[in-house]
């Protein structure tokens, strides 16, 4: 039978209430953002691979609260002591599902996060490229390995959740979880520190780029959650009761998935921050720029190009084409003056002064040169 504890009551005896109300509200919330970013996305481009990632880790999130309520309500933050036998092999079994659905949420989420930098930046630069694939790689290969040991940490599994099993071990799991969150937090670091260049080269004013960097910087956030759960976890390491003592680092193992989901959401719904900082700095030239589309320039050579006049005095220039690998919404602009009455395409006639730009609709950065 269930124990009704921890919907909404407090106490010396009971503290899973916070547990509960920390995972009905942050699944909710983050599910809000989602749903404003995948909107916006539909309206304007279309889903890309980092947006179909976001919503996986909704998902997750949303059974990573689904199994830590019903942990709740079977007894988890309760005295393991004051409860039945099958209220405790109840309670833990769904914590234990709860320990595999935080990790595949970050793992997630973080992959999620990636996606989003190449999908922005990656034209700009194949060094960049190649970084967000080996972040991905070590974001991947550290999750399985994560997950894996989170599901076989018992032999056999059910000795996790049911205490009364002879014959069977279990790891000693705190310096597993600990190593855990090292990994996690250096990956946030990572992510972090990843789009700083990208930003910086950005054509847009101080003051947008302030905007924007306040935007990816909403992830240190998650990195101090990674770090407070990591000091609760090796507080509730020295607590024996396995219902009430890991209470406090499941809150965090909540609030940490859910406000990454939030942060990697943001950037694709930036712009009321990028005009509040713009119009904090000069809100004329604010307004100028958010009336008009922020778009990306990059330099480059079709092979065709050096029948085409271009360059300064009319005089053949050849520009090196840039890889665009994976981009999308990018068109092609070409611009100049023509000089008679006609222009063929291989350079016969008349002469057309053209400069081919790469436009990315997303942010506009100063041009790059092959």
């Amino acid at each position: 039978m269930a124990h009704n504890v921890g919907l909404g009551a407090q106490g010396d005896g009971q503290r899973g209430w916070v547990l509960w109300l920390a995972s009905v509200l942050g699944v909710l919330v983050s599910a809000c953002f989602v749903g404003a970013r995948v909107a916006q996305r539909m309206l304007r481009t279309g889903l890309g691979t980092d947006d179909y990632m976001i919503i996986a880790s909704l998902v997750a999130s949303g059974l990573l609260s689904m199994t830590e309520c019903q942990a709740v309500v079977y007894g988890f933050g309760v005295r393991y002591a004051t409860l039945p036998h099958e209220s405790r092999v109840t309670a833990r079994k769904w914590f234990y599902g709860a320990q595999v659905m935080y990790k595949i949420v970050l793992m997630l989420n973080k992959i999620s996060m990636v996606c989003l930098y190449y999908r922005i930046f990656a034209v700009s630069s194949s060094k960049f490229r190649m970084a967000c694939h080996i972040t991905n790689g070590i974001i991947l290969v550290s999750g399985l390995v994560c997950i894996i040991g989170t599901i076989f940490q018992c032999t056999p599994i059910s000795l996790f959740w049911d205490k009364s099993i002879e014959g069977g071990r279990c790891l000693n799991t705190t310096p597993w979880w600990m190593s855990y969150s090292v990994i996690q937090i250096s990956i946030d670091v990572a992510l972090l520190v990843l789009p700083v260049q990208q930003v910086l080269s950005l054509s847009i004013t101080k003051a947008e780029k302030l905007g924007l960097s306040f935007i990816f910087g909403t992830g240190m956030f998650v990195t101090f959650a990674s770090i407070y759960r990591a000091t609760t976890l090796a507080i509730s390491s020295n607590d024996p009761d396995p219902t009430w003592g890991p209470v406090p680092t499941a809150v965090w193992s909540v609030i940490e998935p859910n406000a990454g989901i939030i942060c990697t959401c943001l950037p694709m719904l930036r712009h009321p921050f990028v005009r509040l900082f713009g119009s904090l700095s000069s809100p004329s030239r604010s307004h100028s720029r958010s009336n008009s589309q922020s778009l990306r320039l990059v330099s480059y050579d079709h092979p065709r190009s050096s029948t085409l006049g271009c360059g300064k005095n009319g005089t053949p220039e050849r520009v090196t084409e840039y890889d665009r690998e994976s981009e999308d919404n990018i068109i092609e602009v070409m611009v100049g003056n023509t000089h008679g009455a006609g222009v063929t395409a291989g350079g016969e006639g008349n002469s057309l002064d053209v400069s081919v730009i790469t436009v990315k609709n997303e942010f506009s950065v100063v041009t790059s040169k092959g």
